[in-house]
């Protein structure tokens, strides 16, 4: 695979092909938690490129899951494509016959390892989403504002004890601050949307598509 660096100009003539479909056992998966999945350097500049153009599917045929990564429109609407991609699987799923799996949309890299790493450890992501929310909705804006700060779950710190999220700079796309979450709390509203049929219809109506995310109500 031949590329043009956009900085230099400088061709790399030997990069790889891109990976742009993942599994729960697939091999390349570190890569993309370590940030080095379908990059390569040019050698003349040093500029890190992507080869993969934003596009990336995780899939688990065993638990029913696809999730998306694909850049988001130029002109912001991202309605249609949720719209797009919430059909097509319906479409297919009817034409296989078979359950419709769960469907997920990203527009970034960390919001797609986010999803990845809630799913391996069995959460309902709509709860972790909710349970954003709620840190935005109770905390003193000085700590967590919605205008300045975003959350992400820190997979790599969740414990049977704690659950932990990251507070993200919204300009500088750097972490800034932790808040940790008693796993007793988040089961208990885990057990309560098991119970409460307005809290089911509540998150329904929140995220009534593939796209799940806290940021699009706060």
């Amino acid at each position: 695979m031949s590329i043009q660096c956009p900085k230099c100009g400088s061709f790399l003539d030997s990069a790889p092909e891109p990976i742009n479909v993942l599994t729960p056992d697939s091999p390349f998966l570190p890569k993309l938690f370590d940030g080095t999945l379908n990059k390569v350097v040019c050698p003349k500049c040093k500029l890190i490129l992507t080869l993969d153009g934003g596009h990336l599917v995780f899939r688990d045929v065993e638990k029913q899951f696809i999730l998306y990564l694909m850049p988001e429109p130029e002109d912001g609407n991202t309605e249609a494509l949720e719209n797009e991609i919430d059909a097509m699987m319906t479409e297919e799923a009817v034409s296989q016959g078979i359950s419709r799996p769960t469907v997920r949309l990203t527009y970034s890299r960390p919001d797609f390892i986010e999803k990845i790493s809630i799913h391996k450890l069995g959460f309902d992501d709509r709860l972790i989403e909710y349970a954003k929310l709620q840190l935005f909705r109770n905390m003193d804006e000085l700590q967590l504002s919605r205008h300045t700060h975003r959350l992400l779950l820190d997979y790599s710190r969740t414990d049977e004890e704690h659950i932990l999220f990251l507070v993200y700079d919204r300009e500088r796309q750097k972490p800034i601050n932790a808040i940790q979450v008693e796993m007793k709390d988040f089961m208990s509203l885990e057990e309560e949307l098991m119970q409460s049929e307005d809290l089911q219809r509540e998150l329904d109506a929140a995220f009534p598509g593939c796209y799940v995310s806290a940021d699009r109500l706060i």
